[in-house]
This record gives C-alpha cells, sequence and structure tokens, in this order.
C-alpha cells in the first residue's frame, strides 16, 4: 500500500523549455557551448557541478560570464537561466491538492538554489508553500548527490522512513526511474502533456504497480 508519493520538479510539477532556454543563452549572453551543459534530464559540466552542490553561486555566475560575451551581465545570465522553467503543470498541481493528507507528501530533485527559489515561489503563488505542502525536500546541490545515483534515493527512503514498496516515485527520467525501481520504490513516468491526474484513481488513491 503506497504511503508516500514522491514528486520530481522540472518536468513534472514545471514545465521545462529547454530549447528557449539554450537560444537564450546564445543571443542574449553569446554563451555559444551552452548545449554542452545544458540536458532535460540532467545538467553537464560546471551547471551539473552547480546542481550537485560543487560549486556556489558565484561559481556558477564565473563559469557563464567566463562562457558569454564580454559585457554580459550576471542580469542576463540568470534571465536566461531561469528561462528553462515554463511554468508550473497544472495537472500535477490539481493532483497535489487532491492527494495532500491522504499521502505523505516529498520532493526528490536534481536541482540548484536559483530554481528552486523560483520554484518556490510560484507553487506559493499557487497555495502550496513547499514547506507546507511536502514534509521533506530532497534536492541535489542540498545533499550533494544527484539522481540517478543509488545514494540519494537511499537517502530519501531513510528520511521518509518508509519501506520503499510504500513509496510511489513520479519522475520523467526512465533513467532516475529506473534506479528507484532497483531499490524496490514504486514508479509512475510522467510525459509531457499527460493528465497525471488521470493515473490515480477517482478517490485520489495512487496507482499500486
Amino acid at each position: 500500500m503506497i504511503k508516500a508519493v514522491v514528486f520530481d520538479m522540472g518536468g513534472v510539477i514545471f514545465h521545462l523549455n529547454v530549447p528557449r532556454c539554450i537560444n537564450n543563452f546564445k543571443t542574449k549572453a553569446g554563451f555559444m557551448d551552452i548545449e554542452d551543459f545544458i540536458n532535460i534530464y540532467q545538467q553537464q559540466g560546471f551547471i551539473g557541478e552547480f546542481e550537485a552542490g560543487k560549486i556556489d553561486e558565484e561559481g556558477f555566475y564565473a563559469n557563464c560570464l567566463a562562457h558569454s560575451r564580454p559585457g554580459t551581465s550576471r542580469q542576463t545570465i540568470s534571465d536566461c537561466f531561469c528561462s528553462l522553467l515554463d511554468g508550473t503543470n497544472e495537472d500535477a498541481v490539481e493532483l497535489i491538492r487532491s492527494i495532500r493528507g491522504k499521502y505523505r507528501l516529498f520532493l526528490l530533485s536534481n536541482n540548484n538554489p536559483i530554481s528552486l527559489a523560483l520554484l518556490g515561489e510560484e507553487l506559493a503563488k499557487k497555495g502550496l508553500p513547499i514547506d507546507e505542502t511536502f514534509e521533506k525536500k530532497f534536492c541535489s546541490f542540498q545533499l550533494k548527490m544527484q539522481k540517478p545515483g543509488k545514494e540519494i534515493y537511499l537517502k530519501a527512503i531513510e528520511g521518509i522512513g518508509c519501506d520503499p514498496s510504500e513509496i510511489l516515485f513520479i519522475d520523467d527520467s526512465p533513467a532516475n526511474l529506473q534506479t528507484a525501481r532497483e531499490l524496490g520504490i514504486k514508479t509512475l513516468q510522467y510525459f509531457e502533456g499527460q493528465d497525471i491526474r488521470s493515473t490515480f484513481s477517482p478517490d485520489g488513491t495512487a496507482p499500486q504497480k
């Protein structure tokens, strides 16, 4: 029986717009090799290190500026980076509303402090403050672990305190879900455009597979 539902953030609760982000970095910042660093599932190079907590915001901005045309501002870099996020997935938001109180809710995300702050603001606008809606958030930059590595899942299992078979993890990345399944966690893959609410029964019961 499912007791806890764990959500990925980018790609599940929030839409991602990778092409727009890449185009903005190239045209507005002159960061022409940005595609070597931005990926829909897991960031690479120094951006990956930012999400893994290996470099801080200052290091992130310094690296971005080093790849950009002279005179590019930090604000431009911030605007380009935040353009990766493309608003809330309203189906996921409504699902969260409908299952609050029925299941314990958690977040498990490869994330960074810039994006997490923005995501928190957007969820608060929807009446779902992160710290009130989710018991705990397991973020890569804070734990210095990343999906699909097993360590961050083991940390989440420990923090949730349930048997893995009692946890449902919702993510859009096949690799991330594969690791979860290997550890005995129930999984649900989200596909862009899917009404994720339809995967739960009308009374809000989670799928048991």
